[in-house]
């Protein structure tokens, strides 16, 4: 997938700014920043205090749709790591699925665009680089298919292994599913890497570095204590560079083709109350709204009156965008 650069000189964007400002023009980007770093300083929280060796941080009762990995034990869960998790214990994960229905009946994918911090880490990386670059379009939408077949993967791993302990025959399964058993994004997941697994690791090399001799720092412990490290901690780690990189690359990244959390609550975006509005009237179809939409989502070719695109965050960025002040909000 190759980006196309969709930017524009700075200090146009930040004239127009100005002007918009004085105008008395209400931005989103301020308020949703804040509400994204309060959510991530959660978890970052959680990651430093991981640090201390002695931390026993215990999984939160609090479980939302984003993408919350219960390695990092923060102050909020996933509801798709409460559902496998539920699951693997033969379980029927009734509070999760009802919060993900209620959640996405109200306000859709919402927040993928202001709570999730997966998706705050990427909105940090686009903001870095200075620019929204798109996909070409034929490739984006073959793409964005990737993760409704995640999903399904997902759910027939855990919805088989759930059925299997529930009549009493899934131990076998269970042991050969391994680390996968508790859920497949519960073993392979970016944001359990970075706030649960690599503080647990530093933890211990610290306290390793506390205590050591010079006698202690020898190829042959060196070696043995990066072979006692899992192959899926690995696999993770470069998971994460990976993820890393394709942020940089492509914005929203995770979001667009990968995250089972997002493909789940694309399903309820399409009829949320909370979606968007565009005023025929105000618009110039300037295309100002689709160069700033970070999902790439075809604004101008949907319904003016209300439209929820499956792919649409809510993040308010295109009206944010618009010089003209045609986008708004609508709910319901």
């Amino acid at each position: 997938m190759q980006p196309v650069a969709t930017s524009e000189p700075k200090v146009g964007v930040a004239n127009r700014i100005w002007q918009r400002l004085r105008r008395g023009r209400i931005y989103y980007w301020p308020v949703r920043t804040l509400v994204q770093l309060g959510f991530f300083l959660l978890f970052a929280g959680i990651a430093l205090a991981r640090l201390n060796p002695s931390f026993n941080g215990a999984r939160s009762w609090i479980i939302l749709p984003v993408v919350a990995s219960v390695k990092a034990q923060g102050a909020i869960g996933s509801t798709l790591d409460a559902t496998t998790l539920l699951l693997s214990q033969a379980i029927f994960p009734w509070l999760p699925i009802g919060i993900m229905f209620i959640v996405g009946a109200l306000l859709g994918r919402f927040m993928c665009g202001w709570i999730c911090p997966v998706g705050f880490l990427q909105d940090v990386i686009t903001g870095i680089k200075g620019r929204v670059d798109s996909v070409q379009t034929r490739t984006h939408e073959y793409w964005i298919q990737l993760k409704y077949v995640l999903v399904g993967i997902t759910f027939l791993i855990s919805g088989t292994l759930g059925l299997a302990l529930y009549y009493g025959v899934g131990s076998d399964y269970q042991a050969s599913l391994g680390p996968f058993a508790s859920g497949v994004f519960i073993a392979i997941t970016p944001d359990g890497t970075l706030f649960g697994t690599l503080p647990l690791i530093l933890a211990h090399s610290w306290r390793f570095l506390g205590t050591a001799q010079v006698s202690d720092f020898s190829a042959a412990n060196l070696g043995s204590w990066l072979g006692g490290i899992s192959a899926l901690t690995w696999i993770n780690i470069l998971i994460l560079i990976g993820f890393v990189y394709a942020a940089w690359r492509i914005p929203r990244f995770w979001c667009r083709y990968i995250c089972p959390v997002g493909g789940i609550m694309a399903v309820f975006q399409k009829n949320s109350l909370l979606g968007m509005h565009r005023d025929p009237i105000k618009c110039s179809n300037c295309k100002e709204c689709e160069t700033a939409c970070p999902m790439q989502i075809p604004i101008l070719d949907l319904d003016w009156k209300k439209f929820n695109d499956s792919e649409c965050i809510l993040c308010m960025a295109c009206i944010d965008a618009c010089p003209a002040g045609a986008l708004s909000p609508k709910f319901p």
